[in-house]
């Protein structure tokens, strides 16, 4: 069955699935009806490309009905199979292989499900779509950064950029920090420039009294739980989340339960997946348990 990842291949569409190779890997087949070892391949390479799902091109040649066009290629047997990729053929084997082979073949060039994860992220951010990027720029951060023993600086900043508009300037910070010193370049000078600029409009006339407030009575927990939470609507969440804090490491129950629940539904509003949050929690569990 043909569908759009599965083609027959003539002189009028070769070019056009030859240019498509610079976005997809495209997999020729050349093939013969008078082959028996056709049969078998032809199979397993129609569940593989079905099982795929559109993340390779399997582009069949029938050598029988286009000679000419499968003498082009200095075949030197058939059945022949050759990967494409950015327009040139890359890898291939001649005769039938069984599946897992011909799918090691296939993985050394599709890209996995981390960087799926990235380039959708990327798409959302292009999107201004950050608090459903931030997710997948987390995911793939995390694994590829690992993958490679080494920081992805590009991710970083995606995922800086997606946490300064969703005004987590705490963990902006902390993943600018991870940026090594030769990738600190004009993109991460933006971003930095882009933190200070929102807190200096985080500090406002109401955050600047509340502070006062409570640097005249420094053990006052409603000013704390007042203050916490004008830190939070405005993206200062570790400074939110150390305020309340600080008098439960002394007396779990401060001001009659008051910061305990206040530190809660704040941590539940951040959500598991925040470090800052995630920091918090732990602390809290020591004190609790």
């Amino acid at each position: 069955m043909q569908n759009a990842f599965i083609l027959d291949i003539d002189e009028q569409n070769i070019q056009q699935v030859l240019q498509q190779s610079s976005s997809l890997p495209v997999l020729f087949y050349f093939w013969s009806d008078r082959s028996p070892q056709c049969q078998e391949l032809t199979i397993t390479l129609d569940k593989i490309a079905n099982e795929y799902q559109g993340k390779f091109i399997l582009a069949k040649l029938n050598c029988d009905e286009q000679p000419m066009l499968a003498g082009q290629f200095g075949l030197r047997a058939i059945p022949t199979v050759y990967l494409f990729q950015n327009g040139q053929p890359v890898d291939g084997f001649q005769g039938p292989q069984p599946e897992d082979a011909i799918k090691t073949l296939l993985n050394k060039v599709l890209p996995n499900e981390d960087e799926l994860a990235l380039t959708a992220a990327q798409q959302l951010v292009d999107e201004q779509k950050y608090a459903e990027a931030l997710p997948l720029l987390k995911q793939s951060w995390q694994a590829l950064t690992d993958h490679l023993d080494k920081p992805r600086s590009d991710i970083a900043f995606l995922l800086a950029k997606a946490q300064i508009e969703l005004k987590q300037l705490d963990e902006a910070k902390a993943t600018l920090a991870t940026i090594p010193l030769q990738d600190q370049d004009s993109t991460y000078q933006g971003l930095h420039a882009e933190i200070e600029l929102l807190a200096q409009a985080a500090n406002s006339p109401e955050i600047q009294q509340l502070q006062a407030a409570l640097d005249s009575d420094p053990n006052n927990i409603e000013l704390m739980v007042q203050l916490a939470s004008q830190f939070m609507q405005v993206g200062r969440h570790e400074e939110a989340l150390a305020l309340l804090f600080a008098p439960l490491s002394k007396d779990l129950n401060a001001g009659d339960g008051q910061a305990k629940k206040a530190l809660l539904d704040m941590l539940a509003a951040l959500g598991t997946t925040n470090q800052v949050a995630a920091t918090y929690r732990r602390k809290l569990y020591t004190l609790l348990y």
